[in-house]
């Protein structure tokens, strides 16, 4: 397991960290060319479409992976049912625009919808052939695809921004990238539609995927909910700039965690019944997880005005104060990313179910607190709350339910991490006070030494060097 789990590991790592590159690259360069007003447009459209994306899937990616005994036969007939889920998606998206234009008197929604519906149908397309590349551990084939389409959605994005295509090219890069990603899974998998339809196949995985669905919605209501009632009692301008300090404290989760858990269930999926070993490398990754959070959160508090002028201009400084108080949430998102996987693989997507929904209660509520004053800064807030409430939660869950051990074992993994990250505090907090150069890049260089010096001095004093050599050699 161990040799195919840092196979994953290696192939995910470059693909995973290539796709940000590129993703950050764009985002920069569409950033000096598009205003907030118009990114806060296309924001209501990207909750949208991730909640048709998680129809899309409906589940069955992650039942095909857990359940061993589905074939090639089931696997065509799942993808042709897949094609009459990816027609009826794209038309109820389409048509979804005429009502969003109403709630948020934005008429160009009736159009944007249909133009994005085609991603809609890509979607919906290649749920089924993905998962059967992952099944079959094939993370090279995945990430290379990734990249690839990745690169096209940019390209395409930054030319139609040249040409003034205004919101279309945040719109077009998503199509594209869609598209290329079906087009080259679907012929790599060689996973075709079927003649032979019958229900068999989806009854095998109705269950798990009902329940995985489930969780699914439950989270996205939670995450979503705060862009959803910022663009109808805030302004474009507002949401825009709250968009971009959320979507930056989704880089460390996307660049760190996205390593690793594509390759989780595929791998431990085939140990669910032997809790131990799931229990070992669970422990083994929050350790190196919280060695990295921790100090991470801290550090992007103490940086986020000279990130976000250096990034996006100063013409984005108004999402410098959300995005520092949401850094400070990040710790728990990452540790807590592992999570979904763990149930999963020990076959409990009912008690998963069961999180999201009580998660979800804390999110929904602090969000609605948070939208009543008026403010993304308080916003900002509320939701930090809410997160490291959940995240406290959902870690003392896994390892009591799905784990069978004590909340404590885990915390003894994390104290290396909370001990660099409180020596780093005290630093940048110092510095901060005394020292803050006024240009922001001069003051970027720095912080990101005196994180540098920090995180090393405190990991070879903790012995950290030697302790990851130890787990990364050890067999599970």
């Amino acid at each position: 397991m161990r040799k195919v789990f840092l196979s994953g590991f290696l192939y995910t790592a470059i693909g995973r960290y290539s796709n940000v590159l590129i993703s950050i690259l764009v985002d920069i360069f569409l950033s000096r060319i598009l205003s907030p007003a118009d990114y806060g447009i296309v924001a209501i459209l990207t909750v949208v479409l991730a909640l048709f994306q998680l129809f899309s899937d409906a589940g069955i990616g992650a039942a095909i992976i857990q359940h061993k005994e589905i074939s090639l036969d089931d696997l065509r007939v799942l993808f042709t049912f897949s094609f009459i889920i990816a027609i009826f998606l794209a038309v109820v998206f389409g048509l979804i625009g005429l009502p969003l234009s109403v709630f948020y008197h934005y008429t160009i929604y009736s159009k944007l919808t249909w133009f994005l519906s085609l991603a809609v149908i890509f979607f919906a397309l290649v749920a089924v052939p993905k998962a059967a590349l992952l099944r079959q551990k094939r993370f090279k084939e995945v990430n290379f695809i990734a990249v690839l389409s990745g690169a096209f959605g940019g390209i395409s994005g930054i030319v139609v921004a040249v040409l003034g295509g205004g919101v279309y090219a945040l719109l077009v890069n998503t199509v594209v990238n869609s598209f290329v990603n079906f087009l080259c899974t679907a012929w790599i998998s060689q996973i075709w539609p079927t003649t032979k339809v019958n229900l068999q196949p989806v009854k095998k995985i109705y269950a798990f995927a009902t329940n995985q669905l489930g969780f699914n919605i439950v989270n996205y209501i939670a995450h979503n909910l705060d862009s959803i009632l910022i663009a109808k009692f805030m302004s474009a301008s507002q949401l825009g700039n709250y968009n971009k300090a959320y979507r930056l404290i989704l880089y460390p989760t996307s660049m760190f965690n996205g390593l690793v858990t594509p390759i989780l269930l595929p791998v431990l999926a085939e140990h669910q019944s032997d809790v131990s070993v799931i229990r070992n490398v669970y422990l083994k990754l929050q350790h190196i997880t919280a060695l990295i959070a921790v100090p991470l959160s801290i550090f992007l508090f103490f940086s986020s005005e000279s990130i976000v002028n250096v990034l996006y201009g100063k013409n984005w400084h108004a999402a410098s104060f959300p995005f520092a108080i949401l850094s400070l949430s990040i710790w728990t998102q990452m540790l807590n990313a592992n999570a979904e996987a763990i149930f999963q693989a020990r076959n409990k997507v009912k008690k998963l179910l069961k999180i999201g929904i009580y998660t979800s209660i804390f999110d929904v509520i602090f969000t609605i607190i948070g939208v009543m004053s008026g403010s993304v800064n308080a916003v900002s807030f509320a939701l930090l709350i809410s997160f490291s409430l959940n995240g406290i939660y959902v870690l003392y869950t896994v390892m009591h339910e799905a784990l069978n051990s004590s909340f404590w074992v885990l915390v003894k993994e994390l104290e290396s991490g909370i001990i660099i990250g409180v020596a780093l505090a005290t630093v940048l907090g110092i510095y901060s006070l005394t020292f803050a150069h006024s240009n922001s890049i001069i003051d970027l260089i720095i912080r990101t030494f005196l994180f540098i010096v920090v995180f090393s001095t405190g990991a070879l004093a903790l012995g950290e060097v030697g302790k990851i050599k130890l787990l990364l050699r050890k067999k599970v």
